[in-house]
């Protein structure tokens, strides 16, 4: 993968890229969500109506709990919204059950967090064959695969260091690695740039935004970063649970 420099991916670019398709596309219909009962009811996302197309790029913005991350779950299939329909792809997850719902986060979706999720004590390479045994990759294939997925990222000598002996940056890139584990085509990355120096924030948007177009994956990405947010399609603000028009 070529690393393309900042601002010059768009979802324009897909039409001259070779892809073997796009990705998920996203529509949810008066969602609603929320935490507690009774006086402790708190309402997390409010009457939501969004549709994210097709190999889209969206930034979602907004004050911290404003929602953002609520929502940024119940598209990952994390959680089910209480009410509304949510369609991603011709999966409508309100409706699907425990099973097909974690079936649906394994097939389809690679999350990005801003606190890296690796763990300490299994070396990059590790990490990233930890997540390939919850997917359908063949155990013999595993490592061949992940030193694929390092090489993508830029970490092929990377490969037998530790989360502790990695700089900010190339955690996240492992991160990255890993999301891409189940070849999803749908990436959510939660403040992907939030733990990170600008240089090496921007680096890492590069990176995100080169798997968006060679992958045709949908990309939505969270975050308050306003200079991360101008980068994306299309952009839009959340504030007390409900995306403003």
């Amino acid at each position: 993968m070529r690393l393309i420099g900042p601002g010059v991916i768009r979802q324009r670019d897909l039409a001259h890229r070779k892809v073997t398709r796009l990705g998920s596309a996203i529509r949810l219909e008066g969602i609603n969500h929320w935490y507690g009962s009774g006086r402790t009811h708190v309402q997390a996302l409010c009457d939501i109506a969004l549709d994210i197309p097709a190999g889209g790029y969206v930034a979602l913005t907004g004050p911290s709990g404003a929602g953002k991350s609520t929502l940024l779950s119940l598209v990952g299939g994390l959680e089910r919204p209480q009410s509304g329909r949510l369609r991603v792809g011709d999966q409508d997850l309100a409706r699907l059950d425990s099973d097909r719902l974690a079936a649906y986060r394994r097939t389809t979706v690679g999350f990005v967090f801003q606190h890296f999720g690796l763990l300490d004590l299994l070396s990059a390479r590790e990490n990233i064959e930890l997540a390939e045994s919850l997917s359908a990759i063949p155990a013999k294939l595993r490592r061949a695969h992940a030193d694929e997925l390092l090489s993508e990222v830029g970490l092929t000598d990377r490969a037998h260091h530790r989360p502790g002996e990695l700089s900010g940056g190339e955690r996240q890139r492992v991160a990255i690695a890993r999301a891409l584990v189940n070849d999803p085509g749908l990436i959510l990355a939660d403040e992907p740039t939030g733990n990170l120096d600008a240089g090496s924030a921007m680096r890492i948007l590069d990176l995100l935004e080169s798997v968006h177009v060679e992958r045709g994956c949908t990309l939505v990405v969270v975050t308050h970063n306003e200079a991360v947010a101008q980068r994306a399609d299309r952009r839009y603000r959340m504030e007390a649970g409900r995306v403003l028009p």
